[in-house]
């Protein structure tokens, strides 16, 4: 495919899977033909070298995401990795690059051509493959939005991580031990608690069969944490509430027990009484924050996104973080995959390489 600028290409066709109903996985997605257009302004199209396999895409698919409903059919995939073959206005400088980012509308990337958000695109250097950029582009993106930029770490502060060997858990708990954090994992099997010790937590413990509020009692005698990173929401938030030392700062990252905690109201009095912040965080890079502030939104810059990708970048090179690659699989593989993260049977992140694309497939 020949490199172009928005005045000269044409729609492309695609292999994806498409969600043709929504439900479970295996039975809602089917691998189509799909015809992907020009990019707009602020926007670039890639051709799909690999894209990752996230919860949100699970709960899209079953259509149970609130704030993401997507009627069907449409193609599921929030990030994606390849070359650029086509530029947007304003994007003109991404052409021909290796990139990763965040698929526009949040929709798009599970297939062999896809169009990007600009601000959120990310350039791969020749050294770092693209599996390796696919696993590490969300889970450290967002660790550092939140650690750093959210709950404003310091070296030598402790920090609880559920679900520490999934796709995210497994970045931020080597994040936060290259910040120079003391760190507290916990995961839901021996195995898992064993994979979190190798990626350098200070203690795991198993939440399914032992009380993580207790052990995190025990190993920091009874003070509490100073940073929780909580991807889980749900009875895990209420529970993380009584690990919170004072001047704490309670990070609520996302709703993997049920997303439809969302939209349901916290309960704000444990940290009146407990002397803790509640942050909230919401990944997202935009050109313009005014833009979105008049919605009550305030999302960081494409500049933003630059300056913490290359801090990243530097920390790989110098070996004090790595991507987790948990599984590595075909296009054919991805809904039966997607159905063994939803049970919680994964670690890392399971990164897809796209197929070349064939229309008699």
């Amino acid at each position: 495919m020949t490199p172009d600028t928005v005045s000269g290409p044409s729609s492309v066709e695609a292999t994806a899977w498409m969600a043709t109903r929504l439900g479970a996985a295996t039975e809602a997605l089917e691998i189509r033909t799909v015809e992907v257009g020009p990019p707009g302004p602020n926007q670039v199209r890639i051709t799909v070298e690999t894209f990752s396999l996230d919860f949100n895409d699970i709960d899209t698919i079953h259509g149970r995401y609130g704030l993401l409903k997507l009627d069907p059919p449409f193609v599921p995939g929030m990030v994606a990795a390849g070359v650029v073959d086509a530029v947007g206005p304003g994007a003109e400088a991404l052409l021909g690059r290796r990139v990763i980012g965040v698929t526009t509308g949040v929709q798009g990337g599970y297939a062999t051509c896809a169009l990007l958000d600009a601000p959120t695109a990310q350039t791969v250097p020749n050294w770092l493959g693209f599996v390796d950029a696919t696993a590490m582009y969300f889970p450290y993106l967002l660790g550092w939005l939140a650690l750093c930029e959210r709950g404003r770490l310091r070296a030598g502060e402790v920090v609880l991580v559920h679900a520490a060997a999934g796709g995210v858990g497994s970045g931020v708990v080597q994040l936060a031990k290259a910040l120079g954090a003391v760190v507290i994992a916990t995961a839901g099997s021996d195995e898992k608690v064993d994979f979190c010790k190798q990626l350098g937590a200070d203690h795991a413990v198993n939440y399914r069969t032992g009380d993580f509020v207790a052990y995190v009692d025990e190993v920091t005698n009874g003070r509490g944490v100073d940073l929780a990173f909580d991807s889980v929401g749900g009875q895990v938030t209420s529970d993380t509430f009584r690990t919170m030392a004072f001047n704490g700062r309670h990070l609520i990252v996302g709703f993997a027990a049920d997303i439809t905690l969302e939209e349901q109201p916290v309960n704000l009095q444990p940290s009146i009484y407990g002397n803790f912040d509640l942050l909230g965080i919401c990944f997202a890079f935009v050109d313009d924050p005014r833009l979105t502030h008049s919605l009550g939104m305030n999302f960081q810059t494409r500049a933003d996104g630059i300056r913490i990708w290359g801090e990243i970048l530097q920390m790989t090179m110098a070996k004090q973080i790595r991507p987790v690659v948990g599984r590595e699989i075909d296009f054919d593989d991805v809904p039966r995959v997607l159905e063994a993260i939803e049970r919680r049977e994964t670690s890392g992140k399971t990164v897809v390489r796209a197929p070349r694309h064939d229309p008699d497939r």
